[in-house]
């Protein structure tokens, strides 16, 4: 069984579309262009197709990748075309790699994504106020941990949100808008949101913001691997995962 390793976009006109709706859409396109894509077997048989995570309604991705099983052979460049007749606007095909067949799943090679979100700052703000405002962000840039209460309808958590930041927080300013960008940690056992990053510096650190009203962007994938990024096409991202190391 063939192994595809895709490099996709979730562009602007797709932003709003869920999970499961952007999976049902590839998977559409994928049976319109006739590849010949494998099955899972038993009563229910489905699509040997997945993404590298769950992106948030609201979430664009460049990169996406995803990871598509192939029942019979067909040539990249084939598929690649085959495929990109099918998609709709908002998911463009950036690169297909043939997988190696010890080559592990994405969710045990990539642990970091980067972020980008903007959003209008409150009316009457000005540039006393994105000075304090950036001055704010240091601080908390500078901060070992940062305890964030995360009030959801069915419980409270509690969580130090500063080992989940990889990189220091950076903030710009317009005359209107504002533009935060930063990376998170992956983790089975979860980590904060892009949403809870941009409502915490507004309720603690009085950044010039709504809380409700922003954009997110996920700009990047990586694993990080002794202080480097190392994407999906950078030699020794796969270092110490795969069988028979």
């Amino acid at each position: 069984m063939k192994r595809l390793f895709l490099s996709i976009t979730k562009g602007e006109e797709l932003r709003f579309l869920g999970h499961l709706d952007f999976l049902r859409t590839m998977e559409r396109a994928v049976m319109r262009s006739e590849i010949p894509v494998a099955f899972s077997e038993g009563f229910n048989p489905h699509m040997k197709l997945s993404l590298d995570s769950a992106l948030g309604v609201g979430v664009t991705a460049d990169p996406l990748y995803l990871e598509i099983k192939l029942e019979e052979d067909m040539s990249t460049e084939e598929v690649r075309e085959r495929l990109s007749r099918q998609l709709p606007r908002g998911i463009t095909i950036h690169s297909i790699v043939e997988a190696e067949k010890n080559w592990p799943k994405f969710v045990a090679v990539f642990n970091e994504d980067a972020y980008e979100m903007e959003g209008p700052v409150k009316e009457g703000t000005g540039e006393k106020d994105f000075a304090e405002a950036r001055t704010a962000l240091e601080e908390f840039n500078h901060l070992s941990s940062f305890l964030y209460r995360r009030v959801t309808p069915k419980k409270v958590r509690e969580m130090d949100v500063k080992p989940m930041i990889l990189e220091p927080m950076k903030v710009t300013f317009t005359k209107d808008r504002a533009y935060l960008t930063f990376s998170l940690i992956r983790s089975n056992t979860g980590t904060v949101q892009p949403k809870d990053i941009w409502k915490m510096l507004a309720e603690s650190f009085h950044m010039p913001w709504t809380e409700g009203e922003f954009i997110c962007s996920r700009t990047g994938t990586y694993r990080r691997l002794n202080g480097k990024r190392l994407t999906l096409s950078d030699q020794g991202v796969f270092q110490g995962l795969l069988k028979g190391q």
